[in-house]
């Protein structure tokens, strides 16, 4: 896959992040390319619509007016959420009772249908994640542990478009620095992924993205003090 474009419409989008937050972000019309080999940053406001292209990209919500294509052919949301990965989202097994998958029994499922490594071993490895953290899931992982067990997981099943959540600035330096995921980012662009995040600061992903997107919405771009509502009684 060489370009993926998406296309979003005004609308509120409610968010239960990897941190355990719950929010609402705000898409607003907008037309997004990416394309393969790329670490995109994507700079806006906490609720401005960084969040939503990672949820949307990933199938993490249902679809209402946005669209997606895939080198120019619209893409259905199955299609969608095998190729894309939500960094740092617990795994759950069962249908009518979820249970937390563990990294152990994650990367074995990944080794039995994607067949990219000939056992965990090989994946803990290459990633280097210790023995010790495979029998708990990630939402009960070491914080700086879970991104690269997160991204780890991804790679076995052939993700394509690794998406982070929208980070501020504390979150971006802990994320990305202190769990040593940016050491792959390199190899995932040279074998045609796609890198996406989402951040508070210009400054965060400067001298790592390939391409900064920041994000236009009406709706952040208000200033009170200007207002001539305001000025009536201040």
């Amino acid at each position: 896959m060489e370009k993926i474009i998406l296309e979003t419409k005004r609308r509120f989008i409610d968010v239960n992040n990897p941190f355990g937050e719950k929010s609402q972000d705000y898409i607003h019309d907008n037309i997004f390319t990416f394309e393969s080999g790329k670490i995109y940053g994507v700079v806006c406001e906490h609720g401005a619509g960084g969040e939503s292209i990672s949820l949307l990209l990933t199938n993490q919500i249902p679809r209402e007016e946005e669209k997606i294509y895939f080198d120019g052919q619209e893409a259905d949301p199955q299609t969608v959420g095998e190729a894309g990965w939500y960094m740092g989202k617990p795994l759950y097994s069962g249908k009518l009772i979820k249970r937390q998958m563990t990294l152990r029994k994650a990367m074995q499922y990944a080794v039995n249908k994607y067949h990219k490594y000939e056992n965990i071993e090989k994946i803990a490895e290459d990633f280097v994640l210790d023995h010790d953290i495979w029998d708990y899931g990630l939402s009960r992982s070491c914080h700086w542990t879970k991104w690269r067990a997160s991204m780890a997981i991804g790679y076995a099943c052939n993700k394509i478009v690794f998406c982070f959540p929208w980070l501020n600035s504390l979150e971006f330096y802990d994320c990305l620095y202190n769990s040593s995921v940016f050491r792959f980012f390199k190899r995932f662009k040279r074998e045609g992924l796609i890198i996406i995040l989402p951040t508070s600061r210009r400054e965060n992903i400067e001298g790592i993205a390939d391409d900064i997107i920041q994000m236009h919405n009406p709706e952040f771009e208000g200033i009170v003090a200007n207002s001539e509502y305001f000025k009536k009684y201040f």
